[in-house]
């Protein structure tokens, strides 16, 4: 099962136990089966975070690569404003910096998907004890 799919079928169970409730023991069963779920959601985390982060490098070696070339290139020697705006404007740069940036929004989503995952293992959790405050 793709990690979307993952997803979509907690919203259901979620949107499942408020449309048509759940007994005692499906809340028991629905908060076990959350807290596992955010030990799979932590793994694919990790992996969200790690991309994030190389991503980060990566651009971060684009950016000084391109800016050497730019402030060595030529007999008379830009200005930090000609070379910053170089920089910006390389194709190569924007492709990166657009990878590092959906990178982060993915990492992101990751730990917003965790932190609700979180509150349904507590609302279970709390319907299983018998408490519906």
């Amino acid at each position: 099962m793709k990690f979307t799919e993952f997803c979509e079928s907690l919203k259901a169970k979620i949107v499942k136990s408020y449309e048509e409730g759940v007994t005692l023991d499906e809340a028991e069963k629905l908060a076990g089966e959350f807290l596992a779920a955010q030990m799979t959601i932590s793994d694919e985390l990790k992996k969200a975070d790690l991309s994030s982060r190389m991503r980060k490098s990566g651009v971060k070696a684009v950016r000084a690569a391109i800016y050497m070339d730019t402030a060595t290139k030529g007999d008379k020697k830009p200005t930090e404003a000609q070379i910053a705006a170089t920089v910006d404007m390389n194709d190569i740069v924007q492709s990166e910096q657009n990878a590092f940036d959906e990178a982060e929004v993915s990492r992101d989503e990751y730990e917003r998907i965790y932190d609700i995952c979180l509150n349904a293992h507590i609302y279970f959790r709390g319907i299983a004890k018998g408490r519906f405050e």
